[in-house]
């Protein structure tokens, strides 16, 4: 599952496939990881263990001190089994979602989205948002700006609107077993079926004030990111050669073209190799042929121009 630290929210591998379950507010951190590491170690591993023990133990019967010598033996190898068998655990159970581990949760200890995925698709999108809302509070950076106890009071509000829907749950099937019962009156249906509205408006309502939430987080967020791109713009222009130094250097590579000039025209003197061809009158330059775009079709024999001239 994702980092607790962090998150009540957090993704995880269930023997019904991946889910986002909401932990409940008084689990923490340590509970949760207490426990899960105590469900890798079953007590079959001590029963593992135990024979192993037995075995390594028995030659040690005929020296010295034997019964310390097989209880630490015991205890040794209970311990490296159990260790064993927790990272095989760790690393078999791991589902076909990246590195998340299988997830065992108990009754009570959190809500998963698929928990109320038979309340139809409208409330099933609403509980992701609200897990989703919940986990971006605790993991956004204008986390450092606001009430530091803000994200727990919204997780414990998401919390208790989410029992409220579960336990709106009886009010859901009554209204639907009234409704197709012809001796159930008019007013029973429409009261059992106003209750189940009244939890979906409160719960569409948490939702809203949770987004309100969100949208004040991201607008800060943007801030943020303005300054730290407007800071980090600064660095960089900062550190950017000025005009001065560009002037220098193009100086620089400037003079370079006419100390190779200098040199080799004095070797050339010295070694009488001739005249540069620059240095001709401009009539004896070397001509330069441009060559026109090749064409598909061609002049007809006799015509005049250079193709006519090259069939003659």
């Amino acid at each position: 599952m994702g980092n607790l630290s962090h998150s009540p929210v957090l993704d995880g591998v269930f023997p019904d496939g991946p889910d986002t379950v909401l932990l409940h507010p008084a689990l923490i951190p340590r509970h949760w990881r207490r426990r899960q590491i105590a469900a890798a170690v079953r007590p079959g591993t001590v029963l593992k263990g135990l024979p192993g023990a037995t075995v390594v133990g028995f030659p040690l019967m005929a020296g010295n001190g034997f019964a310390g010598k097989f209880i630490f033996t015991t205890v040794a190898l209970i311990v490296v089994l159990a260790g064993w068998r927790a990272a095989c655990a760790a690393k078999e159970e791991r589902g076909p979602h990246g590195d998340t581990p299988r997830t065992r949760l108990r009754r009570g200890e959190g809500w998963r989205s698929k928990d109320f995925a038979d309340l139809g698709a409208d409330t099933a999108r609403l509980v992701r948002e609200l897990l989703a809302g919940v986990d971006e509070l605790h993991r956004t950076p204008a986390r450092a700006w606001i009430d530091p106890a803000l994200p727990g009071e919204a997780h414990r509000v998401v919390w208790e609107a989410l029992c409220c829907l579960d336990r709106g749950r009886d009010a859901r099937a009554l209204a639907e077993e009234l409704a197709t019962d012809p001796d159930a009156g008019e007013d029973l249906v429409a009261a059992a079926r106003q209750a189940a509205c009244t939890i979906d408006h409160d719960l569409a309502e948490v939702a809203r004030h949770l987004r309100g939430c969100l949208l004040l987080t991201r607008a800060w967020e943007a801030k943020l990111r303005r300054t730290d791109l407007t800071h980090r713009a600064d660095r960089v222009l900062a550190a950017l050669p000025g005009r001065d130094e560009l002037r220098r250097l193009t100086g620089a590579a400037e003079a370079l073209p006419q100390n190779v000039f200098a040199h080799v025209t004095a070797a050339r003197d010295l070694a009488q190799a001739g005249e540069f061809p620059w240095e001709r009158p401009p009539v004896e330059w070397p001509r330069l042929t441009l060559l026109l775009p090749h064409r598909a079709t061609t002049s007809p024999p006799g015509a005049g121009g250079p193709a006519g001239k090259g069939q003659s």
